[in-house]
C-alpha cells in the first residue's frame, strides 16, 4: 500500500500551527498512522465520506483521494 500525502485546508493550516508543543507531537504521530492507512485504527467513519481521527488534545476530520493518495484535512479542532 502507498503511503498517503496529507494536505490541510487553510482553517485546519492555522489550527495546526497554533497547536502547542505536546499537541503538535501527538498530531505528527497521528499523521504518521494515517499516512500508512487512513481508514485503520484510530480513524472512525463519519458515514458521509469523510473520516475522523484524534490525537491527544484535539481530532482531525478529513477526506480521502484514493486516485490521488492524499488525506485532506478539512477541520482540526483542539481541545
Amino acid at each position: 500500500m502507498s503511503t498517503y500525502a496529507i494536505r490541510y485546508a487553510d482553517r485546519a493550516a492555522r489550527r495546526k500551527a497554533a497547536l502547542s508543543a505536546p499537541q503538535r507531537d501527538a498530531l505528527s504521530s497521528l499523521e504518521k498512522q494515517l499516512a500508512a492507512n487512513p481508514f485503520g485504527p484510530p480513524a472512525t467513519s463519519n458515514r458521509d465520506n469523510s473520516w475522523s481521527a484524534a490525537f491527544a488534545g484535539g481530532f482531525v476530520i478529513y477526506v480521502v483521494s484514493n486516485r490521488h493518495v492524499v488525506i485532506n484535512v478539512v477541520d482540526l479542532v483542539a481541545l
